[in-house]
């Protein structure tokens, strides 16, 4: 089938990530109401423009969306939204997130690997400004807790900060390409949580104690520590996918 003008295919594991990231969004719509039981989703080419991915890609994330029972696909029609009771669209959103469950256990796995070393290499050549940003983003993190927001989506900047300490412009963006799929794995943590406001203060000073030892300019402790950090993330989201999959 071809593409869209201008568009590439994307590999397969790209393109799973693409096309979960746009079921998240369009599920997103349909928390927020901006479309209504019974109203017509965008046309495929109207996604498509506002997306920026294949049409292979927002047919899956369609498919995906038919498959939860969020809508109803009428052949020469168009997608139209169903009725369903906002607690299912709740639900639906961890399902979305669950269907990223081996991408996130394989990004944890390569984490592990990459981000050990790069702690070590930022614990040698974090500059001052570099120290400066990642306190900033903990600062971020506090602030966040302070209102009761989720922390899913700062926590992983704590992490682009260190990478970006190294100076080396590949290793920040490999740790950057990480963010989304952390942040929904931190989603799914702070949800499934028996106390998530404990939970959001632990992330708070796991990424302190990673902090402060980058800062203590000792590559081998940075290294371990990033080491046993990532690990004790691990261990969070594989219970937070089990006990999602009981309840779903």
């Amino acid at each position: 089938m071809m593409n869209a003008p201008g568009l590439t295919e994307p590999r397969s594991g790209l393109r799973d990530t693409l096309s979960t990231q746009t079921l998240q969004q369009l599920i997103e719509w349909l928390k927020q109401g901006t479309f209504k039981p019974g109203s017509k989703l965008p046309s495929q080419n109207e996604l498509i423009s506002r997306f920026g991915i294949s049409r292979t890609g927002i047919r899956e994330a369609l498919q995906m969306m038919a498959v939860l029972n969020l809508i109803e696909i009428r052949p020469g029609l168009g997608c139209f939204v169903k009725h369903v009771s906002p607690e299912y669209i709740v639900n639906a959103d961890v399902l979305a997130i669950l269907l990223e469950k081996e991408a996130i256990l394989q990004v944890i796995e390569t984490r592990k690997i990459v981000e050990a070393g790069t702690a070590a290499l930022a614990a040698e050549r974090a500059t001052l400004e570099d120290l400066w940003f990642i306190e900033d983003v903990l600062t971020q993190l506090e602030r966040a807790i302070q209102r009761g927001e989720s922390v899913a989506s700062v926590a992983p900047e704590v992490h682009y900060g260190i990478a970006k300490a190294t100076h080396n412009a590949v290793l920040t963006k490999l740790v950057r390409s990480f963010n989304h799929l952390m942040a929904n794995g931190g989603e799914l943590i702070e949800a499934e949580a028996e106390d998530p406001e404990e939970f959001k203060r632990r992330e708070l000073t796991s990424h302190r104690e990673l902090f402060e030892v980058v800062r203590s300019r000792d590559p081998q402790k940075a290294r371990d520590e990033m080491v046993r950090h990532i690990s004790e993330s691990e261990e969070l989201i594989v219970e937070a996918f089990r006990k999602a999959e009981e309840t779903v």
